[in-house]
Parts: C-alpha cells; structure tokens; sequence
C-alpha cells in the first residue's frame, strides 16, 4: 500500500503544481472522489495497480445518466 499512497501524493502535488483546470488537477480530482467511494486501502491497491497496468482511474457512471447523478464506480481505465 505504501507505493500507491506515494502515488497518490505524486499526483496531488502535479495538481497542485500545474494549478486548477489542468488535467493533472482533474485527475488529482477523480482520486479525492475514488478515496472518499471506496476508502483509502482500496484507493491505494487501484492506483498501484493502475500504474503497474500503465492506466488510470477513472469514475464510472450509471447508464441511465441523469444530471447531477454522483459516479458508481472506480474503474481502470
């Protein structure tokens, strides 16, 4: 779990370094929603295994999207 945690870190501070708006800043984003979703260990393992798979995470919404619906779902993608 250390790794992903190193992870997670790395991408925050992209984020905060290109600033609000960047991609980097949207996905420092989608990994502030995956950890309050599926909790911090879980976050960690997706991003470790995101980085070994050469992905990212990504938010998975419900196919009956109706505006404002919060994300389902962590996915690899």
């Amino acid at each position: 779990m250390g790794k992903g945690k190193e992870l997670f870190g790395h991408y925050n501070d992209l984020a905060k370094e290109k600033g609000p708006g960047s991609k980097e800043s949207e996905y420092a984003g989608i990994l502030f929603q995956a950890l309050l979703m599926v909790g911090e260990r879980r976050t960690f393992e997706l991003l470790e295994e995101a980085d070994e798979k050469g992905k990212k995470l990504k938010l998975e919404y419900p196919s009956s999207l109706k505006k404002g619906d919060a994300p389902s779902a962590v996915v690899l993608e």
